[in-house]
């Protein structure tokens, strides 16, 4: 709901939305001038919250992005966004592998996540987590082996894989460093 800055408040959250909207549909200013026939300077306006547009005006906007007036309208509760540079995440070691945990998640949580980063010709074997739990690993660069002890699999920069942790695990880098994505997913 609009808050009780009247107009302003309103002009506001319509300039907000335009341009959330616009650049989620992959247009640029022009293309969307030339869909709703405005011109750059009107849009531009009312994105930069400078303008004050009419019924037609929106109804023009509205249907060049797909969307009701409303929606234009409309503050949207937008969740938590939450950024963590690498810089600030010092490298730790947790079952014997290093790593930085990226996560951040509450005490508690059935999810962890963290960047593997494995030293070249090296191999790290983890024992078995909570029954129930499941690795899944993305390879960021280089190759590895990663998997259960009995059953692991080769993998190279860009392949994903996924393996239950309730047993013993293991991650090798191979002739060079490599680095992975992984999510350890806990029963709950």
């Amino acid at each position: 709901m609009i808050d009780d800055q009247g107009s302003n408040g309103v002009q506001r959250v319509l300039a907000a939305n335009l341009r959330r909207m616009r650049i989620a549909r992959h247009l640029s200013m022009s293309e969307l001038a030339r869909a709703t026939g405005m011109s750059k300077a009107t849009l531009s306006g009312i994105e930069h919250d400078r303008a004050n547009p009419t019924v037609d005006t929106l109804s023009r906007l509205a249907a060049a992005l797909r969307a009701t007036i409303g929606e234009l309208l409309e503050e949207t509760s937008l969740g938590e966004v939450r950024i963590v540079r690498s810089t600030q995440i010092a490298p730790e070691e947790r079952d014997g592998v290093p790593r930085r945990l990226l996560d951040g998640l509450a005490p508690g949580a059935s999810i962890e996540l963290a960047e593997l980063l494995l030293a070249a010709r090296h191999t790290y074997e983890v024992g078995a987590k909570a029954r129930g739990a499941r690795l899944h690993l993305y390879v960021l660069a280089g190759k590895l082996i990663a998997g259960p002890v009995e059953r692991y699999s080769e993998l190279a920069t860009g392949d994903y894989a996924s393996f239950p942790a309730d047993v013993p695990h293991v991650y090798e880098a191979a002739r060079y460093p490599a680095r992975a994505l992984l999510v350890t997913q806990l029963p709950s």
